[in-house]
């Protein structure tokens, strides 16, 4: 099977075995970078399995197609794979990785003539987030406790999923969006604060109906 192959095998869950090198010798992303140039098999395999999590949220919350997410993953690591002698460092291997799965969604929204939102309002960039709302903490905890908040999500426009997802759950700070996403910084702070503000009552509605229930 060739290194691709390997890769997207292992993502499938059909990965094979393969030889394994000795963990220090990607003891950080540029010597897995290199491994994987000099056309390890072990290390791009270890590449897909560190970063599909990351890649399906950005896609998923793109998209919005579970159907799809699998196939676009796979063209996110045959780019990856492609364009991986190119990358230099300049952000981290995460931003960067996570940039070719937003580009490969873009894409696909494209073809399906679904990419409108992408004409994004700017605001002032000194707008914060807001005080308004629940802080990222509380956030971040009810984003990830239940079911409520997944009909909320779903209130969310794509480039507003994807990046409260980006932010809260996958940990990413601002710079490090703007570098996924190209979005100007106050755009996605408008973003982030318009998300906030429909989260926010959709926890009051479902803490009001719990109340009369």
């Amino acid at each position: 099977m060739s290194l691709l192959g390997e890769a997207l095998a292992a993502l499938r869950g059909r990965r094979r075995n393969v030889p394994v090198e000795e963990p220090s010798a990607w003891s950080d992303d540029r010597a897995l970078v290199g491994a994987i140039i000099d056309g390890s098999q072990a290390a791009f395999a270890q590449l897909v399995e560190t970063h599909q999590r990351t890649c399906a949220h950005v896609i998923g919350r793109m998209v919005g197609d579970r159907d799809q997410v699998a196939d676009l993953l796979q063209e996110t690591f045959l780019a990856v794979f492609r364009q991986l002698h190119r990358f230099r460092f300049e952000s981290s291997l995460r931003t960067w990785i996570s940039r070719v799965a937003y580009t490969t969604a873009l894409q696909h929204l494209r073809r399906r003539l679904e990419a409108q939102w992408m004409v994004a309002v700017e605001v002032p960039e000194e707008l914060g987030i807001g005080d308004e709302g629940p802080g990222p903490a509380e956030l971040s905890e009810a984003l990830q406790a239940g079911r409520q908040l997944g009909a909320a999500l779903q209130r969310l426009s794509a480039p507003q999923r994807l990046i409260v997802g980006l932010h809260y759950l996958e940990d990413f700070d601002l710079a490090e969006i703007e570098q996924v996403t190209g979005l100007a910084r106050g755009t996605i702070k408008s973003h982030l604060h318009r998300a906030r503000q429909v989260l926010k009552q959709e926890l009051v509605k479902h803490a009001t109906a719990g109340e009369l229930l």
